[in-house]
């Protein structure tokens, strides 16, 4: 089992940070963004799922020496989460090399945060009215091209939630509750050292009413989706997997073929040198091409940049974002109650979606194996 009691390496991170500092006359960063932080270090940098805010913050000094040089570290956190910090969740992330600052509890911590014309940040400028270069939008295109240690655990992560939805999912009958559903999954996410960020099951005429069906009481009778999305080590999964304990029409399962082809449709699209905006035009242009209501994709997003948080960037029309080898894409066309999600890196040779389980039933689409409805009867 692969553990998340270590962090990533982050030297490549700080010399790509040392660069940008650089280039833009800073000599100090203070980073505070949960992506940017899950990016560097790899940590939990939280303690209740639902913060947007981050338990600690990171300032970088001395990143205007030369290349190779050091570069202090200082960790700013509470009384509460220096130990956590310091014994698991930052355990190799700068070999050791870095200073914890804390504050008491019921101190506001931003009281430690340098700020000034040498200082940088990776929030915009309205977020820091102490005076600081906003590098917000240069620190995300750092972090939104995966470095190979990221690649690697993306994948390994993407695989091994791909198997444990796919595991649970095999385990629903007709009258299992949607909730006892959910508690099998998360369960199962948990004890692989997995986090759930998100975590849907819905089922039957929810899937069409409900496009983020948050588990309920309700019983299973034909048809269950499980969604997730998924962290470890920081980087971020996000899969999809239909399965039907009861029996699916042959018109039903041609709708959820369909889809397939719309998602292909933005897959084909997903290519290094396109835009996000592109992407997305391709994509929404198949619904109609497909039998559904051209306006299909008004009823729910459609997906867009992933990577160190669940969605980064959603995409539209307007996103002028470029692809790049080693970005990451999550798309989910949803239509008819149905939805079709998955990991894909972006590539020199096209996309590549992680999330395949070599248990889980396939169709061939456009070229690539995905994913089929699970029919247990």
């Amino acid at each position: 089992m692969h553990e998340p009691e270590q962090a990533v390496s982050a030297g490549g991170q700080l010399e790509q940070l040392r660069d940008l500092a650089r280039a833009r006359g800073v000599h100090t960063l203070v980073l505070r963004s949960p992506a940017t932080l899950s990016w560097l270090t790899g940590a939990r940098w939280h303690t209740q799922q639902s913060l947007h805010s981050p338990c600690f913050d990171v300032v970088l000094d001395g990143l205007d020496g030369s290349p190779g040089s050091p570069v202090g570290v200082r960790v700013v956190t509470s009384v509460i989460e220096a130990p956590r910090l310091r014994d698991i969740e930052l355990a190799g992330a700068f070999r050791d090399d870095y200073e914890i600052d804390t504050v008491d509890w019921d101190q506001d911590r931003t009281d430690r945060l340098p700020a000034g014309p040498g200082v940088g940040s990776d929030e915009a400028a309205r977020d820091h009215p102490g005076g600081r270069v906003d590098l917000a939008d240069a620190v995300a295109g750092l972090r939104r091209v995966l470095t190979p240690w990221h690649r690697a655990e993306l994948t390994t992560l993407a695989a091994e939630s791909t198997r444990l939805v796919g595991q649970v999912a095999r385990t629903v009958r007709t009258g299992n509750q949607e909730r006892a559903i959910a508690g099998r999954l998360a369960g199962a996410l948990v004890t692989a050292g997995i986090d759930p960020v998100v975590l849907f099951v819905g089922s039957d005429h929810r899937l069409t009413t409900h496009r983020h069906p948050l588990a309920t009481g309700r019983p299973v009778e034909r048809v269950a989706m499980l969604a997730c999305v998924v962290r470890r080590r920081g980087v971020v999964a996000s899969v999809t997997r239909v399965v039907a304990p009861g029996r699916l029409t042959s018109q039903e399962h041609d709708r959820y073929l369909a889809l397939l082809h719309v998602e292909a449709a933005f897959l084909s699209a997903t290519r290094v040198g396109t835009t996000l905006g592109e992407a997305f035009v391709a994509g929404t242009a198949s619904y109609a091409e497909h039998g559904f209501d051209p306006l299909e994709w008004r009823r729910h997003h459609q997906g867009g940049l992933s990577g160190f948080a669940p969605r980064e960037a959603l995409a539209t029309a307007a996103s002028r974002i470029e692809l790049a080898d080693g970005m990451v894409c999550a798309w989910n066309p949803t239509g008819d109650g149905w939805k079709v999600e998955d990991t894909t890196l972006v590539g020199p040779q096209g996309p590549t979606t992680l999330d395949l389980d070599p248990g889980w039933p396939t169709l061939t689409v456009a070229g690539r194996r995905r994913p089929d409805v699970l029919r247990l009867t």
